[in-house]
């Protein structure tokens, strides 16, 4: 149970960018549910290093067949 081992790294440089936003955010001020709308960049993320590191961008699991 758990992670897959391919979504290690992909989670990983979501779970940065995340914190980056928030990181900015707090520097800026910003209130945190505007650093919220990072989350769709993390997701973006997240498919890219993984469908470039294993040529999917999905993990297993989500795929259809």
């Amino acid at each position: 149970m758990g992670f897959n081992k391919q979504d290690r790294l992909p989670m990983a440089a979501a779970v940065v960018v995340v914190a980056v936003s928030n990181i900015v955010g707090f520097a800026l001020t910003l209130p945190v549910y505007v650093t919220i709308l990072a989350t769709p960049l993390a997701l973006l993320v997240f498919g890219v290093v993984r469908y470039v590191l294993y040529g999917s961008a999905v993990p297993d699991v989500l795929s259809s067949g």
